[in-house]
């Protein structure tokens, strides 16, 4: 089997989901808390989110070419989550920026700046939501059970009287 593409992206795509709702919750946590060291570690994670997301966009665009030609698959699919892949990726690029910079002020007070761990805590909110949303968008791409499209096997009518016909009997 080679690996190709869309593998790679549904190999790194579950990173910025899975890192973005731990960040915030470390970063809720540590706010809590009151804990610098759990807010700095929160950066921390939100700034390797940051960076996983590059390649799993740039993935996730050769991935596109990939699965329009595999059956079932609609571009309206593909194209809604491209468009908030981009938003995410944008999201989560700036959440990873006010993180560093975040690390930067702690590392010259020794403290958190509170006012920037709350601008950081509404983009993380946003980001999160972004990126939960995207990957749900992916996953109805492929997964019909995620779009409603199940087949739900009935018995016909004939079948249903005959079973009714030995039900008195």
């Amino acid at each position: 089997m080679n690996l190709n593409s869309a593998h790679i992206h549904l190999l790194l795509n579950h990173f910025p989901i899975v890192g973005a709702i731990f960040g915030l919750l470390l970063l809720i946590y540590s706010i809590f808390k009151t804990s610098d060291d759990l807010k700095q570690a929160s950066y921390w994670t939100f700034i390797i989110v940051a960076l996983l997301t590059i390649p799993t966009y740039i993935y996730g665009e050769q991935a596109a070419d990939i699965v329009l030609n595999v059956p079932n698959v609609t571009e309206a699919y593909v194209h809604k989550h491209e468009e908030l892949a981009e938003v995410s990726l944008i999201t989560l690029e700036i959440l990873g920026t006010l993180s560093i910079v975040g690390l930067f002020f702690s590392s010259r007070t020794k403290k958190t700046v509170n006012w920037l761990t709350m601008i950081i805590l509404a983009i993380a909110i946003i980001g999160t939501v972004l990126v939960s949303w995207t990957g749900l968008q992916g996953g109805i791409i492929r997964h019909t059970e995620v779009r409603g499209d199940i087949l739900i096997l009935t018995p016909d009518h004939s079948d249903t009287e005959e079973q009714n016909n030995h039900s008195h009997e």
